[in-house]
């Protein structure tokens, strides 16, 4: 088997093999990884057998704040075209281990679409010393831990008849008294940016920058793999979603909502319109990005829990992060200071007021391990 980094040429071939994998992801997209620059350098590396792609990985490597050191981070992957195949997993593994040592990597972080009950791997990946990472952020890590997804396999009207009454009805109602929905492509950005700073605010999370949106937006339209979709009603935008399609699969991604809309469950009405874009893209399946696991009503994230489940989704908890230690002196300095700093830094953006400093340890888990 012949280990490699890919050259520029190469995207059209990388990516038809993510496409074509159960397990690949927009976030193993050679394009992904072009709208994580500058921050991130992105590696896109391939396991090749008899001139056939084996497995492939999109690496994120960041430069960290001790010179000359970095870490690599595989964002939904990497991607093996048989997570059963131990001669594959170990090949791959060792190659992508001495790569990272390579580029002075403290760590590697992974967190691929396996679903937390896929044994077969979990034990492999415990064997190669990668460990769970128990983040205490809601939805479990940099990306969502669980999530639902809708087989959208069938027609439109399949689609919605097998949908509860109550949610045909709330995807109905702001329809019939006015609300409106159009894809203005890179010009809806602007009322977009609006929608979320406001969105932002009575939800108090960190919202991304109109440049990012721009980058990102430029990047995978050439590849029909965004769209953007804005709700209005009485002449003004009052909702929002970007929803990205990739293979068989969509992830209603970023979207939010002014607080006059609340009463016209455009939300209900938004998601319809990105399940018939996903549909038009040809994709299966359609998640709706991240629920933080399955809650109790007193949770205070349960409505949006409620809210995702509602439309008849298949639950799916994925196997969440897992980090190979490189270099544990500086990797014990990473995992508990950077942390602490991340969040001193996100409070006062939120404008959160006083920094707690034993709030922060208690939130981020200091010293768990």
């Amino acid at each position: 088997m012949e280990f490699r980094i890919i050259s520029d040429s190469e995207q059209k071939k990388f990516d038809q093999f993510m496409k074509k994998c159960r397990h690949g992801h927009i976030f193993q997209s050679y394009l992904w990884g072009e709208a994580k620059r500058p921050a991130w350098s992105p590696l896109r590396v391939v396991l090749e057998e008899e001139g056939r792609i084996r497995a492939a990985a999109s690496i994120l490597k960041r430069q960290i704040p001790i010179p000359g050191k970095s870490f690599f981070y595989l964002p939904r992957g990497p991607v093996l075209e048989d997570w059963g195949d131990a001669r594959l997993f170990n090949a791959f593994m060792a190659h992508l281990q001495r790569l990272a040592l390579a580029e002075r990597a403290v760590f590697i972080k992974m967190d691929p679409c396996l679903s937390e009950g896929d044994a077969i791997p979990a034990e492999m990946l415990d064997q190669k010393r990668f460990k769970p990472i128990r983040d205490h952020h809601d939805f479990g890590g940099l990306q969502p831990r669980y999530t639902f997804r809708l087989d959208i396999s069938g027609s439109l009207d399949e689609i919605m008849s097998a949908f509860p009454k109550k949610i045909r009805y709330k995807i109905k109602y702001g329809i019939t008294r006015g609300l409106t929905f159009d894809s203005p492509g890179e010009a809806g950005l602007n009322p977009f940016m609006e929608i979320m700073r406001q969105a932002s605010r009575r939800g108090n999370f960190v919202l991304r920058s109109a440049d990012y949106f721009r980058k990102l937006y430029r990047l995978l339209a050439g590849d029909d793999a965004i769209n953007l979709i804005l709700g209005y009603y009485q002449g003004q935008p009052i909702i929002g979603g970007i929803t990205l399609a990739f293979g068989e699969q969509a992830w209603a991604v970023y979207g939010g909502q002014i607080d006059k809309s609340l009463h016209l469950y455009a939300y209900h009405a938004l998601i319809w319109e990105r399940i018939k874009w996903a549909k038009s893209r040809g994709a299966r399946w359609f998640d709706f990005y991240g629920v933080p696991g399955k809650v109790e009503p007193s949770h205070p994230l349960y409505g949006l829990y409620y809210f995702k489940k509602s439309f008849g989704g298949q639950f799916c908890a994925y196997i969440g992060e897992m980090d190979l230690v490189l270099v544990p002196g500086l990797y014990w300095l990473w995992s508990n200071c950077y942390p602490l700093a991340r969040e001193m830094l996100l409070a006062f953006k939120r404008g959160a007021g006083k920094f707690n400093y034993f709030t922060a340890r208690q939130k981020i888990g200091f010293n768990r391990g």
